[in-house]
């Protein structure tokens, strides 16, 4: 084929293909700015969206560096207390403010104070903060005495398998509450079960440093 027919074969498809879009568009006119009208108003749907949650992340992160700031100067300046506990009465950040308060009241041994923040944390979500509430406080049933409760608590963690909370750390605290509760067989169980269940742990060695305790003066 000569390089001129060529040519014309290519401008006659080029032309039928221009013809049958153009007959395509007056039939499907309706129809095609509708779709297009769409995918307009879903873009710029989107586009807001996008625009709302990247501002709401950077306002949480301002916020959430604002309680750590306050947290780390509970000790060294008074007036801090009072900031977070401020911030502890609602907003995004209430429940982090709430968990760093009442660290700061167990630190100083003023368990009820603690217990009173611990009680602004509720049920929900069950991320690692409400994970971690229910630790502190566990911790600070252990210092009233009330190790039964402390018990019910890390048993309930453990049961709940959550992805969230390092399991290790909670079988040694159940292990110790039990100790603690004068229940040598149950936490010598315990103590063992760490060891074997995750024996890379950190909480490996110390469990079987008390394991080997609690063994001699079975």
């Amino acid at each position: 084929m000569k390089r001129t027919e060529r040519h014309h074969l290519k401008e006659d498809q080029i032309v039928t293909g221009f013809q049958w879009f153009a007959q395509f568009y007056r039939k499907w006119q309706r129809e095609i700015l509708i779709f297009a009208g769409a995918l307009v108003f879903a873009a710029a749907v989107f586009g807001a969206l996008f625009m709302i949650r990247s501002h709401g992340r950077t306002v949480q992160s301002r916020l959430v560096g604002e309680v750590l700031s306050l947290s780390s100067e509970l000790n060294t300046n008074p007036e801090s207390v009072a900031k977070l506990e401020k911030l502890a009465e609602g907003g995004r950040t209430a429940r982090l403010a709430n968990l760093e308060l009442a660290s700061y009241w167990a630190g100083r041994e003023d368990v009820d104070k603690a217990g009173t923040f611990l009680g602004r944390i509720g049920p929900t979500p069950k991320d690692l903060l409400y994970y971690q509430a229910r630790d502190l406080e566990a911790q600070v049933l252990m210092r009233k005495k009330e190790y039964d409760k402390a018990v019910a608590i890390y048993k309930a963690i453990l049961d709940e398998k959550p992805a969230t909370y390092p399991l290790d750390a909670a079988l040694y605290h159940l292990a110790e509450a039990y100790e603690a509760q004068g229940d040598k067989t149950a936490a010598l169980d315990a103590y063992q079960k760490l060891q074997a269940d995750y024996a890379q742990s950190y909480y490996a060695y110390e469990a079987s440093l008390k394991a080997g305790r609690l063994g001699l003066s079975k």
